[in-house]
Formats: C-alpha cells, structure tokens, sequence
C-alpha cells in the first residue's frame, strides 16, 4: 500500500547495549514499577524502583523483577535478595512517582534511600525488610529462584522469581478483594525518561464464545472508562 510505514528488522547481537535498551523499554510497555524494600544480614536497608516487574501466577501468587548489575557488580538489591531471600514490592502510585525515581539515583550502599525520598518504614508480617507506609500495597515476598542471564564477562540483569506471602493494602483502594484502579493510582514505565499513569481505561471483555467465526465476526466491544485529568 503507498505510503504504509515500513517494518524495520534488526539483531539485538548487532547493536550497542544502550540501542537494545530502547526498544526493549520502548516496545515492552507500560510496565508496572516495583519499589523494593530490602536488607541484607547485618540489617543495612536499601529501597530501590524496577520497571523490570510484573506477575506470573495467582496460584501460588507470583512475581518477578530483574534487578541489573553495575559494571558487573551486584546492586544493593539484588545483593541482599540473595543473602536473605526476602524482598517487599511497594506499590508506586503517581503520588509517590518522585520520590520513587530519587531512589534510583547510583547511591554507595551505605546512604539510607528512605531517608532521601522521605518515606516511613512500617514492619512486615511475614519477612524481615520493612515496607513503604505511603504506599497503597505492598507485596512480601520470599524468593523461589534467581536465574542470571548473560555470560560472566557480561555484565547483565538477573531474575528473581518470588512467591507472595502477605499482601498489605489500603482499605479505600479496596471493593471487597477487588482493586479499585482509580484509588490505587499506579504509574509505569516507558522508554527513556517517560513515565505514565494507568488513568484511561476501558473496559473490553473476554470472548464468551469458543465458535471462532462468532468471535470474528462479533468480537467484544471496548466501553470507555474515562480519562481523568491529572491533580
């Protein structure tokens, strides 16, 4: 067709590190921002935001984040996981995106996060590091498995795979069990220094036939909604 965009094809083997990076932040998005609250045995506490995050099960409740390396070196988070195996996911909601973001600055691990975004540690029920009282939720976790990707002379990210052990949310985000998206507020990642809110919704249900030519033919309808404006 004249004029149709072209489809570009390209080896991740052939780019610079920071070129595959755009595309995978750009294309894999938006992505839910997990602030982890960890520890490591001494007690020294680190709290840092992964946009490498999402959930993979409900059966038993599962998350995943992929914390990186620094010039091989592991970071404060990754580092304590794996001496503990114990982790909380604090939900980021736009309320909190700022002082989420200055805990991703390359701090020594000797500088207190939580004093720097100026958010409270409350205790856990189940696991040793604290969580976020500002935060709407947070999820404690302890770990299943860590996988590490790349090679050793590579310096990469690794996968941590985690079983949730308690939830902790905020009564007014709440309808029964059920998440009310507006109260909960969360923003995610994009590309480069974009953010986003999770304010435009709508609403699209599963197919409720298994007839493929009635799903074709009469697929679900999207309903609006609606778009809030920003405080």
């Amino acid at each position: 067709m004249d004029g149709a965009a072209r489809s570009l094809l390209f080896d991740p083997a052939t780019l610079e590190r920071r070129d595959v990076m755009d595309l995978v932040n750009g294309l894999v998005a938006p992505r839910p921002i997990a602030w982890v609250s960890s520890e490591d045995r001494s007690g020294m506490r680190n709290l840092a935001p992964f946009s490498f995050f999402n959930a993979f099960s409900t059966q038993p409740p599962t998350v995943a984040i992929g914390p990186g390396s620094r010039q091989g070196v592991n970071k404060d988070s990754l580092r304590n996981i794996r001496e503990t195996g114990e982790f909380v996911v604090n939900i980021v909601s736009y309320e909190l995106a700022v002082r989420a973001n200055q805990t991703s600055a390359e701090f020594p691990p000797d500088v207190n996060e939580w004093d720097i975004a100026g958010v409270t540690p409350a205790p856990s029920d189940d696991v040793t590091p604290p969580r976020v009282a500002e935060a709407p939720a947070s999820l404690e976790c302890r770990v299943h498995s860590i996988v590490d990707l790349g090679t050793d002379d590579t310096p990469t990210n690794s996968i941590i795979i985690a079983t949730v052990t308690r939830f902790h949310v905020r009564d007014d985000i709440l309808d029964g069990y059920r998440i009310r998206p507006e109260m909960l507020d969360a923003v995610a990642r994009m590309g480069r220094n974009l953010w986003c809110t999770s304010r435009d919704r709508f609403d699209l249900a599963r197919p409720s036939s298994a007839e493929p030519l009635e799903v074709r033919d009469s697929p679900p309808r999207p309903s609006v909604d609606g778009a809030i404006d920003p405080p």
